[in-house]
Protein backbone atom coordinates (compact mmCIF):
# COMPACT_ATOMS: atom_id res chain seq x y z
CA UNK A 1 0.00 0.00 0.00
CA UNK A 2 1.12 3.53 -0.66
CA UNK A 3 2.93 5.60 -3.25
CA UNK A 4 -0.17 6.13 -5.36
CA UNK A 5 -1.53 9.58 -6.17
CA UNK A 6 -5.01 10.29 -4.76
CA UNK A 7 -7.03 13.31 -5.81
CA UNK A 8 -9.46 14.51 -3.13
CA UNK A 9 -12.23 16.89 -4.13
CA UNK A 10 -14.27 18.10 -1.14
CA UNK A 11 -15.36 21.60 -0.15
CA UNK A 12 -15.17 20.91 3.59
CA UNK A 13 -11.71 21.70 5.00
CA UNK A 14 -12.35 19.42 7.98
CA UNK A 15 -13.05 16.46 5.70
CA UNK A 16 -9.94 17.20 3.64
CA UNK A 17 -7.87 17.34 6.83
CA UNK A 18 -9.42 14.09 8.11
CA UNK A 19 -8.63 12.35 4.82
CA UNK A 20 -5.08 13.67 4.99
CA UNK A 21 -4.70 12.22 8.49
CA UNK A 22 -6.16 8.87 7.33
CA UNK A 23 -4.18 8.48 4.11
CA UNK A 24 -0.80 10.14 4.62
CA UNK A 25 0.52 7.42 6.98
CA UNK A 26 -0.07 4.90 4.16
CA UNK A 27 2.41 6.74 1.96
CA UNK A 28 -0.19 8.07 -0.46
CA UNK A 29 0.54 11.28 -2.33
CA UNK A 30 -2.47 13.56 -1.98
CA UNK A 31 -3.75 16.44 -4.04
CA UNK A 32 -6.44 18.37 -2.18
CA UNK A 33 -9.02 20.47 -4.00
CA UNK A 34 -11.73 22.58 -2.38
CA UNK A 35 -14.09 22.79 -5.35
CA UNK A 36 -15.06 21.21 -8.64
CA UNK A 37 -13.10 23.49 -11.00
CA UNK A 38 -9.90 22.97 -8.98
CA UNK A 39 -10.50 19.21 -8.98
CA UNK A 40 -11.12 19.05 -12.71
CA UNK A 41 -7.96 21.07 -13.40
CA UNK A 42 -5.87 18.92 -11.05
CA UNK A 43 -7.13 15.68 -12.64
CA UNK A 44 -6.19 16.93 -16.10
CA UNK A 45 -2.85 18.30 -14.97
CA UNK A 46 -1.77 15.01 -13.42
CA UNK A 47 -3.76 11.81 -13.76
CA UNK A 48 -4.51 10.41 -10.29
CA UNK A 49 -4.53 6.71 -9.40
CA UNK A 50 -7.75 7.24 -7.42
CA UNK A 51 -10.28 10.02 -6.91
CA UNK A 52 -12.19 10.65 -3.68
CA UNK A 53 -15.08 12.92 -4.62
CA UNK A 54 -17.75 14.62 -2.53
CA UNK A 55 -21.21 14.58 -4.08
CA UNK A 56 -22.28 18.02 -2.85
CA UNK A 57 -19.90 20.79 -3.83
CA UNK A 58 -21.28 24.08 -5.20
CA UNK A 59 -24.53 22.28 -6.07
CA UNK A 60 -26.19 19.16 -4.67
CA UNK A 61 -25.15 17.13 -7.71
CA UNK A 62 -21.83 18.64 -8.82
CA UNK A 63 -19.91 15.54 -7.72
CA UNK A 64 -22.10 13.39 -9.97
CA UNK A 65 -21.50 15.78 -12.87
CA UNK A 66 -17.74 15.61 -12.36
CA UNK A 67 -17.77 11.80 -12.12
CA UNK A 68 -19.84 11.47 -15.30
CA UNK A 69 -17.48 13.85 -17.14
CA UNK A 70 -14.42 11.92 -15.93
CA UNK A 71 -16.08 8.72 -17.13
CA UNK A 72 -16.29 10.14 -20.65
CA UNK A 73 -12.66 11.33 -20.65
CA UNK A 74 -10.22 8.83 -22.22
CA UNK A 75 -7.48 9.74 -19.76
CA UNK A 76 -9.65 9.53 -16.63
CA UNK A 77 -12.28 6.92 -17.49
CA UNK A 78 -10.32 4.09 -15.90
CA UNK A 79 -9.49 5.95 -12.69
CA UNK A 80 -11.52 4.52 -9.78
CA UNK A 81 -13.75 6.94 -7.91
CA UNK A 82 -14.90 6.72 -4.32
CA UNK A 83 -17.79 9.11 -3.74
CA UNK A 84 -18.43 10.48 -0.27
CA UNK A 85 -21.30 12.47 1.20
CA UNK A 86 -23.48 13.09 4.21
CA UNK A 87 -26.48 13.80 1.97
CA UNK A 88 -27.70 10.22 2.21
CA UNK A 89 -28.13 10.62 5.95
CA UNK A 90 -29.94 13.92 5.44
CA UNK A 91 -32.43 12.80 2.81
CA UNK A 92 -32.62 9.12 3.71
CA UNK A 93 -31.08 7.87 0.45
CA UNK A 94 -28.73 4.90 0.65
CA UNK A 95 -26.33 5.71 -2.18
CA UNK A 96 -24.28 2.59 -1.46
CA UNK A 97 -27.20 0.51 -2.76
CA UNK A 98 -26.90 2.35 -6.08
CA UNK A 99 -23.38 1.03 -6.77
CA UNK A 100 -23.62 -0.97 -9.95
CA UNK A 101 -26.68 0.94 -11.09
CA UNK A 102 -26.62 3.54 -13.83
CA UNK A 103 -27.28 6.16 -11.16
CA UNK A 104 -23.98 5.89 -9.27
CA UNK A 105 -20.93 6.85 -11.36
CA UNK A 106 -18.39 5.44 -8.91
CA UNK A 107 -16.82 2.23 -7.71
CA UNK A 108 -17.73 2.84 -4.08
CA UNK A 109 -19.74 5.19 -1.89
CA UNK A 110 -18.99 6.04 1.72
CA UNK A 111 -21.20 8.03 4.06
CA UNK A 112 -19.81 10.82 6.19
CA UNK A 113 -18.64 10.88 8.88
CA UNK A 114 -15.86 8.76 7.46
CA UNK A 115 -14.28 5.97 9.46
CA UNK A 116 -10.56 5.40 8.96
CA UNK A 117 -10.71 1.61 8.65
CA UNK A 118 -13.58 1.76 6.15
CA UNK A 119 -11.84 4.44 4.07
CA UNK A 120 -8.53 2.58 4.01
CA UNK A 121 -10.28 -0.64 3.00
CA UNK A 122 -12.15 1.10 0.16
CA UNK A 123 -8.98 2.83 -1.06
CA UNK A 124 -6.91 -0.33 -0.99
CA UNK A 125 -9.65 -2.37 -2.70
CA UNK A 126 -9.99 0.12 -5.56
CA UNK A 127 -6.22 0.48 -5.99
CA UNK A 128 -5.66 -3.30 -5.85
CA UNK A 129 -8.08 -3.84 -8.72
CA UNK A 130 -6.46 -0.98 -10.66
CA UNK A 131 -2.96 -2.41 -10.04
CA UNK A 132 -4.07 -5.75 -11.49
CA UNK A 133 -5.25 -4.00 -14.61
CA UNK A 134 -8.91 -3.97 -13.63
CA UNK A 135 -11.05 -1.96 -16.00
CA UNK A 136 -12.75 0.93 -14.24
CA UNK A 137 -14.29 2.22 -17.42
CA UNK A 138 -17.70 3.33 -16.25
CA UNK A 139 -19.75 2.13 -19.20
CA UNK A 140 -22.00 0.49 -16.63
CA UNK A 141 -21.51 3.02 -13.88
CA UNK A 142 -20.09 1.63 -10.68
CA UNK A 143 -19.60 -1.93 -11.89
CA UNK A 144 -16.13 -3.39 -11.81
CA UNK A 145 -15.11 -6.67 -13.39
CA UNK A 146 -14.04 -9.65 -11.37
CA UNK A 147 -10.35 -9.68 -10.52
CA UNK A 148 -8.32 -10.60 -13.64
Amino acid sequence: MGGEHILIIDDDPDVREALKLMLTPGGFELTMCANGPQGRAAAHKRRPDLIILDIMLSTVSEGFDIAYDFGKDETLAKVPIIMISSIGNTIGMDYAKEIGANYMPAQNFLSKPLETATMLEAVEEALAIARKGGDFTRTKWGQTPADP
